[in-house]
């Protein structure tokens, strides 16, 4: 049984995931002020409380839909906020890779905008694809505000792999009539319920 906002900012996962909002105002006044090294400590500290808000929220029996929610819309700022980010401060990653830089936000823009019109709500799907792309694209980032300068190959590995998971997020918001944020992926409609691919997925952080 879900309890109060507040009670659920007492849980430990939720404090994690509320640490990551927290960090967002200071790496915006940052980006502000041209700063980059800022930013990717911020969004080092993003990556380690997002794989560790929901594996401890499994390991202390806390998961909740307010969890899994407030984890969403975190994530979705921090992604939106960098994509303005790099705008302002590294925009020779979209000049010198426009067509990916296209495909890509096109792409998750309108898998968002497909959840607000159709759900009228952020799509809460936390798909496996969607895990992997958020890493590899945290990755990308922080290598390149750390540095100053950015990787072409994990740019091309974060970039297919953010793709793929707005492209799979848009292809299930499409087709159902409710967003089941538990489905993991649309492959798995064609994968047995004792498949050992299931049990793995499952551990995934």
């Amino acid at each position: 049984m879900e309890t109060g906002m507040f009670e659920q900012l007492r849980l430990i996962p939720n404090q994690l995931t509320a640490l990551r909002l927290l960090i967002l105002p200071l790496m915006w006044a940052s980006a502000l002020f041209g700063g980059t090294l800022l930013i990717g400590i911020g969004l080092s500290i993003g990556l380690v409380t997002d794989l560790l808000d929901g594996a401890v929220a499994r390991a202390l029996n806390q998961t909740s839909d307010f969890g899994s929610k407030f984890d969403s819309m975190t994530d979705q700022l921090l992604q939106l906020s960098a994509i303005v980010w790099v705008m302002m401060l590294i925009p020779e990653i979209f000049r010198e890779n426009s067509i990916l830089s296209i495909i890509a936000i096109s792409t998750y823009l309108t898998s968002l905008a497909v959840g607000l019109i159709k759900f009228r709500r952020i799509a809460n799907l936390h798909l496996y694809i969607s895990k992997f792309g958020g890493l590899f694209l945290y990755i990308f980032l922080i290598h390149a505000f750390t540095t100053g300068q950015y990787s072409a190959l994990l740019l091309w590995i974060a970039g297919i792999t953010f793709i793929l998971s707005s492209a799979e997020t848009l292809i299930l918001q499409l087709t159902q009539s409710q967003v089941d944020e538990h489905i993991g992926s649309i492959f798995l409609r064609y994968i047995d319920e004792d498949h050992p691919v299931r049990d793995w997925l499952a551990r995934l952080p």
